[in-house]
């Protein structure tokens, strides 16, 4: 997926009860402003695809 959202890729995991789980890993030197809002975006539809992606809330959904 290509867009201006921070991306982090996802890894599938099981755990002890074989139920499936993601981990994903990211180190930088930033910082995530989270005083307007941020969105969580979680894709796990595709496998080998998985994601997380953080974008900044849209002024419209602010107020919601």
């Amino acid at each position: 997926m290509s867009n201006k959202n921070l991306t982090i890729d996802l890894k599938a995991r099981k755990d002890v009860d074989g139920l499936t789980f993601y981990i994903g890993r990211l180190k930088g030197p930033f910082v995530i402003d989270c005083r307007d809002g941020v969105t969580f975006l979680i894709f796990v539809s595709e496998k080998n695809n998985e994601q997380l992606q953080i974008a900044a809330m849209e002024k419209k959904d602010i107020d919601d």
